[in-house]
């Protein structure tokens, strides 16, 4: 954090100047709780006629960079947090700093990772809680028809109760199932959708069921499904160091990767999720761009819309900028060598 103490004390050299309010006060205020959201707003809101403006003005590039670098450091603790599996402590963190960071569409991306990981580790451990209850309720399967020959009242209620306790074991066996075959996990998937048949052994067993029996009796789709397993696993790497260091050369090989695999649909999930991220950095970073340029930091603007050619090389309204841009730089630099 020594990027916001700096800006501290480049903030506090400008107190003492100001004619129509003090907005550098409310700018170190916003630093001081690592607020680069609000820092930014307060430059954003500071007229031109305003005595303090041009040293403002100074600040926005630093504080722009602190934030990212504050929102990195944010995210590396969720994740550490996750590994954990200390989930409501990463979610809370994430939830109480999003607003302080300038662009939080990286962490809106992180928190909704987190929740994947959370779901497939509550997943894991509720098939292997199902699957010891299913187990346990297999061997009274006789139990309810036997309390159904029973008069007595608490019989009657015995069974209303255990017929409910099998419908909502079978319903849960079949979603965790179905789960873990969208997975590719078919010895799991075939497992719980089993629990679940012979709960229900009169109502139709899943369709995923078949398939996984199929999938795990047959050599060429068990190593399929094993080489698809290992894509789902790289493509969750690529797309997880993307989101612990937020640059684009992460964005991008995640990118590339998928793309080398566009005819796999085991990764649709993965792509649309990518792309889902990409488009949001780009409409996020071509924001900033534009208001760097309006204050006339032409050359980080250019920057940050060079970095994003890349993403989207056919984007016209991209080229747009970056040619104007690169013709403001070229005039510029044309006035200092003159």
């Amino acid at each position: 954090m020594h990027k916001a103490s700096s800006l501290l004390l480049a903030a506090s050299l400008i107190s003492g100047c100001a004619s129509l309010g003090n907005p550098e006060q409310d700018v170190i205020a916003a630093l001081d709780e690592q607020d680069y959201a609000r820092a930014i707003q307060v430059i954003n809101e500071t007229p031109e006629s305003h005595d303090q403006y041009p040293l403002l003005q100074e600040q926005y590039a630093g504080i722009l960079q602190a934030s990212e670098e504050y929102r990195q450091h944010l995210m590396q603790e969720a994740e550490a947090y996750g590994r954990r599996q200390q989930w409501a402590d990463a979610f809370a963190l994430l939830e109480a700093n999003r607003s302080k960071v300038v662009a939080p569409y990286a962490i809106d991306e992180l928190t909704a990772s987190l929740a994947i990981l959370e779901g497939r580790q509550l997943n894991e451990l509720l098939a292997d809680r199902r699957s010891a209850q299913a187990q346990a309720m297999l061997k009274s399967t006789q139990l309810s028809d036997t309390l159904a020959s029973f008069h007595d009242p608490r019989a009657v209620e015995e069974k209303q109760r255990l017929d409910a306790e099998f419908e909502r074991l079978r319903s849960d066996l079949t979603r965790l199932g179905e789960y873990f075959a969208e997975q590719q996990k078919w010895t799991q998937a075939r497992d719980l959708l089993r629990y679940a048949h012979q709960l229900a052994p009169d109502q139709p067993p899943s369709p995923q069921l078949a398939r996984a029996q199929q999938v795990l009796n047959n050599a060429d789709q068990r190593a399929r499904a094993k080489r698809n397993q290992a894509l789902q696993t790289e493509a969750e790497q690529l797309m997880a160091r993307y989101q612990r260091d937020g640059t684009m050369d992460s964005l991008l090989a995640a990118r590339h990767f998928l793309d080398k695999h566009k005819g796999n649909p085991t990764l649709d999930q993965h792509r649309d999720r990518l792309e889902q991220w990409s488009r949001r950095r780009f409409n996020e970073e071509m924001n900033t761009g534009e208001a760097l340029y309006a204050r006339g930091q032409y050359k980080e603007a250019y920057r940050i819309w060079k970095q994003l050619a890349p993403l989207y090389p056919n984007d016209e309204e991209l080229n747009k900028k970056l040619e104007r841009s690169r013709r403001v730089l070229s005039n510029l630099k044309s006035l200092q060598q003159s």
